[in-house]
């Protein structure tokens, strides 16, 4: 009875230390479980993180070089309907079609005109910031002056401060009062023209600073297409709507 009462002594010493190796076990196990879960999840979050801010920087980039280069194409198109003021027709078959020809190539400018005006006045709202919120009210006030003039050959300043064309209406109206906003000297279209020259070069400057700050590379050619990378890669962006975001600015 003694050696029975012994081994059952034994047996039960041993179910309880391998009883406590097994809590043991299921404990650290859990823990090591936990900590790469949680190691995981932060990782998680800085590589989320970190992709958020390349983007917002890309993003942020191409929204001045939006701005950059369509601030020049205005300027280049006034150059052009500019020229036309000058021009002299003889009263020929042959004066007659480039009087036409000009007359073409001055609504396309103004159609081209618009167009880009609307992307710089968006992309002054958009990025915000003291200088660009001036650089629209100064905008805003030059076609507040002419908005009588501009609704009479077609073009309706919106709400927003945007323009909106009737291509209908412009071919339609009075050829001499087309002419008088957009090709002469000191006229509507010159004044934003002379302005669009403060913004490209206002943009120009905050694109190096940028580019500085980021590591980032600007690739816009004023004759062609306009890209951003940063270190962490490469990304082609086309110039629509990025949204309002205040604070990019410099």
């Amino acid at each position: 009875m003694k050696i029975n009462s012994s081994r059952n002594s034994l047996l039960r010493a041993r179910n309880l230390r391998s009883a406590r190796r097994s809590r043991v076990g299921y404990v650290l196990g859990s823990r090591t479980s936990k900590t790469s879960s949680s190691s995981k999840s932060s990782s998680t979050k800085r590589t989320t993180s970190s992709t958020t801010s390349s983007s917002s920087k890309t993003k942020q980039l191409a929204m001045y070089e939006s701005m950059e280069k369509s601030a020049n194409e205005i300027q280049s198109s006034v150059k052009k309907m500019l020229a036309i003021d000058n021009m002299s027709y003889t009263d020929d078959e042959a004066g007659k079609k480039a009087q036409e020809n000009d007359k073409k190539n001055l609504l396309k400018g103004i159609k081209d005109f618009v167009s880009d005006f609307n992307a710089v006045h968006n992309g002054l709202v958009d990025i915000g910031g003291v200088a660009n919120l001036a650089f629209k009210r100064t905008l805003d006030s030059i076609v507040s002056t002419n908005t009588s003039e501009l609704k009479e050959i077609g073009i309706t300043v919106l709400k927003s401060g945007e323009l909106s064309l009737d291509e209908t209406a412009l071919e339609k109206a009075d050829f001499d009062k087309v002419k008088a906003l957009f090709t002469k000297d000191g006229g509507f279209a010159e004044k934003i023209s002379v302005k669009m020259g403060t913004i490209e070069n206002a943009a120009a400057s905050s694109l190096n600073t940028l580019n500085k700050l980021y590591g980032a590379t600007s690739t816009y050619n004023k004759y062609g297409t306009s890209n951003s990378y940063l270190n962490s890669g490469y990304n082609n962006y086309n110039y629509k709507n990025y949204g309002s975001n205040s604070s990019w600015y410099f």
